[in-house]
C-alpha cells in the first residue's frame, strides 16, 4: 500500500543543495572575429548561458578601437571559482580602469526573472590587480530605477575568489517578473588596473522544491561504486568508470585510437516506491564527442533483483539521449523530470545503458542524478509523546535518507553528546531509537545525528529527547538540521539501547551504513593501520590485521583491484569527535593514560582491545567511530625497538635509507639547489636542520651498518651535505670512522643517491660509476636520479659492488594518455619509465661498470614501486632476489612505508646470486613508517603554522624520515672445512694459528 501524506506549503530555509540556477553567465564565449577575446557593442546585452537573464553595462568608457572593440572592456583568463558543472575556466568580463581612470563608477547590471523562486542568492568569481578597483557596491532593484544597497566589497586580491551574497531576507526579490542586481566599481589607481568577473550566478529556491523532498541525490564527487551503484558489462571489457577529478561517471569504447564493440550498464541503488508518492527522476548528462553515433539509453525496472544478471525484458525505456540533444561537448544538460515511477510500486532501479557495435563511438558522462518525491512533513503539535517519525524511516535502507528536505519530529535516546560549538565540537548529539522501536529491516539504521548548532537546550547521554527539524545529508552523513524545537522528555534511559557489535572486514559498506548514527562496540582486537592524522585531526585508522598496499601483495590489474576493494571493507577510523586541526587535548597515547607525545606515541601495529564503544559516524568519505575517549592499546604488538631486530648475527651489515630531504642548504635560501637551481627542501632554518641531523644521525647510528646507500640527500657540487652528516655521525659515534663517497653533482635534480661507509670496516675498490641515459637510453635520467655504483672491499677480502638508486616517483603524471599515464592497474604513473630503468640496471651491472671484476652485486634504494609491480618483477625475472621478501619466507608482506593506511615497501635490496650466498637476514627497522609525522624535526606542525608542542620532539631515531631503513645482515667469512677449524690442540697448550677461511678470489670474475 502506497503511503499518502498531506503536503503543506511551508516557507523555511532549505539546505544549499536545494538552490537552483536562475541565470548564469559563464563568460566563455567572448571570442571576436579575429580570434582574440573581447567585447563590442553587439556583445550586449549578454544572454545568460544557463537559464534566462541579461547582462549589460552603464556609466562606462565606451571608446572603441579601430576594429570596433571596446578599449576598456577585456576578456582576460577566467577561473573555475563559482562555476557550474561542466564549464571550464574560459574567459572573464574584465573591466579596465582606462585613461584618466574613466571607468571609476562603471556599473554592471544583471537582469533575471525570479517567478516561482524565493531565497535569492547572487554570487560570482572575482579578482583584481594591485591598481584595480578596490571597491564594489552591490545593489538590488525591482524596477531598474530605485536601487537598495546590500553589500560593499572593499578589497584587492590577485587571485580569483568566490563571492556569495545571501538575499533571502530581501523578500521583495521573491517571485518577481524581473529583478536587477547592480555592481558599481570604484577606486582604481592606474589606467591598466582592472577587475575580472566570472561565473556570475543568480540562484534561488523554487516554490515547487518546497513541496518536494529528495529521495536520492548523487553529484558523483565521491565514488558511486562504493556507495551502492554497480556496473554490468555484457559485451567487451569496457565499463562505466568514475572520474573523481571531474566528478562524473563516464563510458566510452574508444581505446587505443579506435572504437570497439561494447555494452555496459550502470545501475543505481534501489529506491523503495512504497514509501513515497509523486516520484520524479532527473539527471545531468554531457556529450564527450560530437561525432558519436550510439545513443545513451536510460531504463528503469521494478523486477531487477540487484544480482547483476540483466534480462532486458525486465527493463522499460525511460529516455534515449543522442548527440543531437547537445550544442557543445562536456557541458552537462539536464534531462527530466521523468514521472514514470509514479505508476510503479516496490523497489525500482535506474540503469544507463551504453552499447556500441559500429560507426563512431560516443563518449557519455553522467554528472548528477536525482530522485525526488512529494514532501512528507510532520507538523504535529510539538510535545513529548506525540506523533513521531521513526529514525529508521528517516534513514531508509540505502546510503542516503529518502526524506531529504522533509520536516520531521523524532523522539529517541541520546547516545552521544557533542553539543559544544567551540574547540572543534560537532555542535550536536546523536539519537537512537530504544530497542523496542526498531524495525525488522537490518539495512535501516536506528540512529541519527542532530545538528542543533547551539540551539540552547542542553541534553545528556541517556536522556529521551524530542527534536523537530529538517532532514539533510551532510557530505554523506544523514542528520537533522535547521532545528526548530528540542525538549528533554526523560532521563536515565540508556539501558534501553543495546550497542551493535561491529566486526571487520565487512561484506559491503552498506553493513556500516546500516548502523550509521548508532551506538556500536568493537568485538575483536583491531590493528592500528594509519596514524598520519592522529595529532592533526585526532583520528587514526584500524583494521583487522595490517593493510598492505595492493601492489605489494597482488599482481597489478584485476588482482590489485580486488585487493583494494578488500582493504576498503577492512578499515574504520577512530576519531575524537572534534573538527578542525590540532585540537587539544590530544588523544591518549600508548600508556593508556597520558596525552599523545613523542615518548608516548600511537603507532601503526598497536592493537586496540575489544569492547570499545562509540557512535558510527561518516565524514570526509570514511566511516568512523566517534568518541571523546581513546580506546585502550595493546602496545607489545609493535613496540619501538632501539636497534634493528634481526634473526641472525653476522659480521657485516649493509643498509639503505631514504633520509627525506636532508639538505645543508636551507629552504629559505630560495631556488638555488642542484645544478639547475631548483627549490631547496628539508629544514627551513638552522635550528630545524640541527633537529633533523640529530634524528637522522640517531637512526644511522642505531642501524650499526657498515655501508649505507642514502636517497633524498641534497645534490650539491661540493658534497657539503654528506660532509655535514658524516661530521655529525663521527661526533656521536665512538668509532669516529664514518666517511662518504664524494661525487659532487649527480644528475639534474635537487636530490641524489649517495653512499656513506665506515672506513675502518670497508675500503673503496676502484672508481664509482654512474648510470644515465647516455649509458643506456632506457635509463632516462631527465626526471629521475642517476644510479650510483661503487665497489667496496672488507679487511677480510670480501668485495661487492653496491648500487644506490632512486627511481621516478608515481606523482606528477604526464599530460595526455601514454604508457606512463596511470592506467588503473594500481602501479600509478611513470610505471613504464621505472620498468625500463630496472631493465637498464640489470644490463648495466652485467658489464661490470666499476671495472673491478667483482661478481657479488646488490642494488639498494628507493624504487618508488611496491613488490609486485613491473620494475621489481623485471629484476626478479632477470635473476635478482628481493632480500626482504626472501628473508620473510618469500612472502611479500613486508613494508618500509605507509601511505593512506596501506603498508608496503618502496625501499628494496636486490642481490644477485653471488651476493645472495652471504645474506643472513634482511629487514626494515620500524622507526618511521609506523609513526606520525607530527613527531618530526619541523618546528611547525605538519600542514599548519602552529608551533610543534615541546612534547612532540625527541632527538631520537623515531619519525626521523617517512621511510624505514632496510638492513641486510651478512656473513662474509666462509666456514672452514672439517680438519682445519677442528684440529686438535697443541700438546703443550701452545696456541695454533687459525686458518683464514675467507672467500678469497671467489668473488671476482
Amino acid at each position: 500500500m502506497r503511503l499518502l501524506i498531506a503536503v503543506v506549503l511551508l516557507c523555511f530555509t532549505l539546505p544549499s543543495w536545494a538552490e537552483t540556477p536562475i541565470a548564469y553567465w559563464a563568460q566563455n564565449s567572448n571570442q571576436l572575429p579575429n580570434g582574440t577575446n573581447g567585447f563590442t557593442p553587439s556583445s550586449f546585452p549578454q544572454q545568460a548561458d544557463v537559464g534566462e537573464g541579461l547582462l549589460y553595462l552603464q556609466n562606462f568608457d565606451q571608446e572603441l578601437d579601430d576594429n570596433g572593440v571596446y578599449r576598456t572592456l577585456a576578456s582576460f583568463a577566467g577561473s573555475t571559482q563559482n562555476r557550474l558543472d561542466g564549464y571550464p575556466a574560459g574567459q572573464s568580463l574584465s573591466i579596465v580602469a582606462g585613461s584618466g581612470l574613466s571607468n571609476n563608477g562603471a556599473q554592471v547590471i544583471f537582469e533575471a526573472s525570479t517567478v516561482g523562486f524565493q531565497d535569492i542568492r547572487f554570487s560570482y568569481g572575482w579578482r583584481s590587480t594591485n591598481t584595480g578597483f578596490d571597491t564594489r557596491i552591490l545593489e538590488w532593484s525591482t524596477d531598474g530605477v530605485n536601487y537598495q544597497e546590500f553589500a560593499q566589497h572593499v578589497e584587492r586580491n590577485n587571485s580569483f575568489i568566490s563571492l556569495s551574497y545571501d538575499l533571502s531576507d530581501v523578500t521583495e526579490l521573491n517571485d518577481q517578473d524581473v529583478i536587477y542586481i547592480r555592481v558599481t566599481f570604484d577606486g582604481a589607481t592606474a589606467a591598466s588596473g582592472n577587475n575580472r568577473l566570472d561565473n556570475i550566478l543568480i540562484s534561488g529556491v523554487s516554490f515547487e522544491s518546497l513541496t518536494r523532498m529528495t529521495v536520492y541525490n548523487r553529484d558523483f564527487a565521491d565514488d558511486p561504486f562504493a556507495r551502492g551503484w554497480s556496473t554490468v558489462t555484457l559485451n567487451g571489457t569496457d565499463q562505466w568508470s568514475w572520474d573523481g577529478s571531474f566528478a562524473n561517471v563516464n563510458m566510452s569504447s574508444f581505446v587505443g585510437g579506435s572504437c570497439r564493440e561494447s555494452e555496459s550498464w550502470m545501475i543505481s541503488p534501489a529506491f523503495n516506491l512504497d514509501n513515497t508518492t509523486g516520484e520524479r527522476v532527473a539527471f545531468d548528462v554531457a556529450r564527450g564527442f560530437a561525432g558519436g553515433t550510439n545513443s545513451l539509453e536510460v531504463y528503469y525496472s521494478t523486477s531487477y533483483d540487484g544480482s547483476g544478471v540483466i534480462d532486458q525484458g525486465e527493463w522499460t525505456l525511460l529516455a534515449e539521449i543522442t548527440r543531437d540533444d547537445f550544442t557543445s561537448n562536456n557541458v552537462p544538460t539536464r534531462f527530466g523530470d521523468f514521472e514514470a515511477l509514479q505508476q510503479e510500486s516496490g523497489e525500482a532501479y535506474i540503469a544507463f545503458r551504453y552499447a556500441f557495435d559500429e560507426g563512431n563511438c560516443s563518449t557519455w558522462r553522467l554528472a548528477n542524478f536525482e530522485v525526488t518525491a512529494d514532501v512528507q512533513n510532520n507538523f504535529a503539535t510539538f510535545q513529548c509523546g506525540s506523533e513521531v517519525n521513526r529514525i529508521h524511516q528517516i534513514q531508509g535502507a540505502g546510503f542516503q535518507s529518502p526524506m531529504q528536505g522533509a520536516f520531521v519530529q523524532v523522539e529517541a535516546i541520546v547516545i552521544a553528546d557533542f553539543q559544544d560549538t567551540f574547540n572543534g565540537g560537532l555542535g550536536g548529539f546523536y539519537l537512537q531509537e530504544a530497542d523496542q522501536h526498531h524495525d525488522d529491516n537490518p539495512l535501516t539504521s536506528e540512529g541519527v545525528f542532530v545538528y542543533d548548532n547551539g540551539f540552547g537546550v542542553h541534553v545528556g547521554v541517556g536522556d529521551r529527547v524530542r527534536v523537530a527539524g529538517t532532514v539533510s545529508e551532510f557530505f554523506g552523513h544523514t542528520q537533522i538540521q535547521d532545528v526548530t524545537d528540542v525538549a528533554v522528555c526523560g532521563s536515565y534511559q540508556l539501558e534501553q539501547v543495546t550497542p551493535v557489535a561491529v566486526e571487520l572486514p565487512v561484506d559491503g559498506l552498506l553493513d556500516l551504513e546500516s548502523v550509521a548514527g548508532m551506538l556500536v562496540t568493537t568485538s575483536q582486537e583491531l590493528t592500528v593501520s594509519d596514524v598520519f592524522n592522529v595529532a592533526r585531526f585526532g583520528e587514526f585508522t584500524v583494521s583487522n590485521g595490517r593493510l598492505f598496499a595492493p601492489t605489494q601483495v597482488a599482481v597489478p590489474g584485476d588482482d590489485v583491484r580486488a585487493q583494494a576493494q578488500a582493504n576498503t571493507l577492512n578499515r574504520l577510523i577512530i576519531d575524537n569527535a572534534r573538527g578542525g586541526s590540532y585540537r587539544t587535548p590530544f588523544m591518549t597515547g600508548a600508556d593508556n593514560v597520558s596525552e599523545l607525545s613523542a615518548t608516548n606515541p600511537i603507532r601503526n601495529g598497536f592493537l586496540i582491545e575489544p569492547g570499545f564503544e562509540a557512535v558510527m559516524g561518516y565524514a570526509f568519505g570514511a566511516y568512523r567511530l566517534r568518541s571523546e575517549t581513546t580506546p585502550r592499546f595493546i602496545t607489545d604488538a609493535n613496540p619501538r625497538l632501539e636497534t634493528p631486530e634481526l634473526n641472525a648475527q653476522g659480521d657485516f651489515r649493509v643498509a639503505t635509507y631514504n633520509v627525506e630531504n636532508l639538505f645543508a642548504t636551507l629552504t629559505q635560501s630560495g631556488a638555488v639547489c642542484g645544478p639547475n637551481a631548483l627549490g631547496c627542501r628539508g629544514a627551513t632554518n638552522a635550528n630545524e636542520l640541527d633537529r633533523q641531523l640529530a634524528k637522522v644521525s640517531a637512526a644511522i647510528s642505531g642501524l650499526q651498518a657498515d655501508v649505507i646507500a642514502l636517497t633524498e640527500i641534497e645534490n650539491d657540487a661540493t658534497d657539503a651535505t654528506l660532509a655535514m652528516l658524516v661530521e655529525r655521525l663521527n661526533a656521536v659515534d665512538a668509532h669516529n670512522d664514518w666517511a662518504y663517497l664524494a661525487t659532487g653533482y649527480l644528475g639534474t635534480d635537487a636530490i641524489k643517491p649517495a653512499f656513506i661507509f665506515r672506513s675502518s670496516r670497508v675500503e673503496l675498490l676502484g672508481d664509482y660509476a654512474v648510470l644515465t641515459a647516455a649509458v643506456d637510453p632506457d635509463f632516462d635520467d631527465s626526471r629521475q636520479r642517476p644510479a650510483l655504483a661503487q665497489t667496496f672491499v672488507t679487511p677480510n677480502g670480501f668485495a661487492f659492488t653496491a648500487v644506490a638508486v632512486h627511481l621516478r616517483a608515481k606523482s606528477s603524471c604526464p599530460s595526455g594518455s601514454s604508457a606512463n599515464s596511470d592506467n588503473g592497474d594500481g602501479q600509478g604513473c611513470w610505471n613504464e619509465w621505472r620498468t625500463k630503468s630496472a631493465g637498464a640496471l640489470d644490463r648495466w651491472l652485467a658489464t661490470d661498470p666499476t671495472a673491478t671484476g667483482v661478481s657479488a652485486q646488490i642494488i639498494l634504494g628507493d624504487f618508488n614501486a611496491y613488490a609486485m609491480e613491473d620494475p621489481l618483477t623485471t629484476l626478479m625475472a632477470a635473476g635478482w632476489t628481493n632480500l626482504a621478501i626472501h628473508a620473510n619466507d618469500n612472502s611479500p608482506e613486508v613494508y618500509s612505508y605507509t601511505f593512506m593506511g596501506e603498508a608496503g615497501s618502496l625501499d628494496h635490496a636486490f642481490a644477485n646470486a653471488d651476493f645472495l650466498g652471504y645474506v643472513l637476514d634482511a629487514r626494515s627497522w620500524k622507526i618511521n613508517a609506523d609513526e606520525t609525522p607530527a613527531f618530526g624535526y619541523s618546528e611547525r606542525l605538519p600542514s599548519s603554522s602552529l608551533w610543534q608542542p615541546t612534547e612532540f620532539y625527541s632527538p631520537d631515531a623515531f619519525a626521523s624520515s617517512d621511510h624505514d631503513p632496510l638492513v641486510i645482515e651478512l656473513n662474509t667469512t666462509f666456514a672452514c672445512a672439517p680438519g682445519q677449524a677442528n684440529r686438535p690442540a697443541h700438546p703443550r697448550g701452545k696456541a695454533l694459528p687459525l686458518p683464514n677461511c675467507r672467500v678469497g678470489q671467489g668473488q671476482r670474475r
